[in-house]
């Protein structure tokens, strides 16, 4: 549809349209532990990207230590390697169908054998390589303070704000290296299980919706599309068996949200790779 010649608020109007926003929901501990590693690996690249100030260097040291935090309460290399053996086996099995794509399932196989190399290649548990680190220890240890890092406290670290911006990239690039390769396989998992997900348009009534799981198919994941012209979101409250979906108008943010009482047309994605 044409837009041209029309005041500017009437084409982002139209163009808000046809934008979704995708709304995920992992059903289990493991791929909510993929998704935040994701989420914080993303931020932390970004800040490190296209010649970063001093302040975006803080705020990659912050989202370094979110990752160690994240990496120290368990075995997050582990937890990757377990699910790459998963998704492999059900993969092979996969090829066994007649209708099998041979050739998307081979390539999946051969996504997971790449990222199985890379972490097999790494030393020990993720961030190991940080835990007797005098400088990085320093400043986890203030980091529970507000403004706990800073320079008058910690003046190695006030030294290293003002280091070359080459410098302040190859140390925290080499810190980040390790949760680099995690995060690309954790990734490359999740996409994977994105990738395969049963797409069906549903209408939640009266701003409601509930479906049961078929215990028989491994859900890992859970997506909701909506129009971004809505002004309402959904609450996903998910179990083992069944999951429900209550949209909320987003007009009070700052009130606790009601839920929104008209029928909301959406996209369910479901994913049990």
């Amino acid at each position: 549809m044409a837009i041209y010649n029309q005041p500017l608020g009437e084409e982002i109007r139209q163009l808000s349209e046809y934008r979704m926003i995708s709304y995920e929901q992992p059903l289990n501990e493991k791929i909510r532990l993929f998704m935040r590693l994701e989420l914080l690996m993303g931020r932390f690249q970004y800040q490190i990207a296209d010649n970063p100030k001093p302040e975006n260097t803080v705020a990659a040291l912050h989202l370094l230590l979110d990752l160690y935090n994240l990496s120290a309460r368990l075995d997050v290399k582990s937890e990757i390697l377990k699910e790459i053996d998963r998704v492999g086996q059900s993969a092979r099995l996969m090829l066994r169908a007649e209708n099998a794509d041979v050739a998307r399932l081979d390539e999946v196989l051969e996504r997971l054998n790449h990222h199985s190399d890379v972490l097999y290649q790494l030393r020990g548990q993720l961030g190991q390589h940080l835990k007797n680190h005098v400088f990085f220890n320093n400043l986890r240890q203030r980091s529970s303070l507000p403004g706990g890092i800073n320079g008058f406290d910690i003046p190695l670290f006030n030294y290293w704000q003002d280091q070359a911006v080459n410098v302040r990239l190859e140390d925290l690039q080499e810190w980040g290296a390790p949760y680099v390769s995690a995060n690309e396989a954790a990734r490359g998992i999740l996409n994977i299980i994105r990738e395969f997900g049963e797409r069906r348009e549903e209408v939640g009534k009266d701003g409601f919706f509930q479906s049961t799981l078929e215990a028989r198919k491994p859900y890992q994941m859970l997506r909701v599309e909506l129009p971004g012209s809505l002004d309402c979101y959904p609450e996903i409250s998910a179990g083992k068996q069944r999951f429900t979906l209550r949209f909320v108008n987003a007009d009070m943010m700052a009130d606790r949200g009601k839920q929104i009482k008209k029928d909301i047309a959406f996209t369910l994605v479901l994913c049990n790779f």
